[in-house]
């Protein structure tokens, strides 16, 4: 029983991570720019010039070539190159936690071969996870900029990820931006556990 309450609690880590791995792609970069009714820039940068800076900003924080890009790139000031530096080191450890914890996850999931434990898993997993993202977005819909603010000062130092309205980064990544990705992010997780939470319930009541 210990096994499938420590499966269950980590869960919801690995699902999310995944999530957020699926957003730092380019296609979602551009669906958030073709979909997501973002702000046009108030110094007249183009539809395209922005969404070509912002897949280098994506860049970025997934490579350390792409780093050196943004970089040379001489769009950014030092505090926003060190804020992306940062983003880039948070994400390294999230894609760790994933890529390695994943796998990990699944041998010991299926090493429970008991069906009904296996499935009693996936809905303490599920549920757990479903408190959470719905939290989020709730969060979100109520006061974003709250959510937002306390989310970059508990992982970032406070006065490193504040910009002027003019610098790049906020530029091509203004606030509906992240609003957007995190409301998306949230409703894709929803979806997927949402298959989790039902494959579970079919394995407990089955066996049952």
């Amino acid at each position: 029983m210990k096994r499938v309450i420590l499966l269950s609690l980590f869960f919801p880590f690995l699902l999310v991570f995944l999530c957020v791995r699926l957003a730092f792609t380019e296609f979602f970069v551009e669906l958030n720019y073709r979909f997501g009714d973002l702000p046009p820039d108030r110094w007249g940068m183009s539809y395209e010039e922005r969404l070509s800076i912002a897949k280098l900003g994506l860049r970025s924080v997934l490579s350390d070539e792409g780093m050196q890009e943004f970089i040379n790139s001489g769009l950014f000031r030092e505090k926003e190159i060190k804020h992306m530096q940062d983003v880039k080191g948070l994400l390294s450890v999230v894609f760790k936690v994933l890529y390695l914890g994943g796998p990990i996850w699944l041998i010991l999931f299926f090493s429970l071969k008991d069906k009904r434990k296996m499935g009693l898993t996936l809905l303490l997993g599920a549920t757990l996870t479903e408190i959470l993202v719905i939290f989020v977005i709730i969060f979100s819909l109520l006061n974003y900029d709250l959510l937002f603010e306390a989310f970059h000062n508990f992982f970032f130092d406070p006065y490193s990820w504040r910009f002027f309205d003019e610098d790049m980064l906020l530029r091509v990544y203004p606030m509906k931006f992240w609003y957007n990705a995190t409301l998306w992010v949230g409703v894709f997780a929803l979806i997927l556990n949402s298959l989790f939470q039902a494959l579970g319930f079919i394995l407990w009541r089955r066996t049952s």
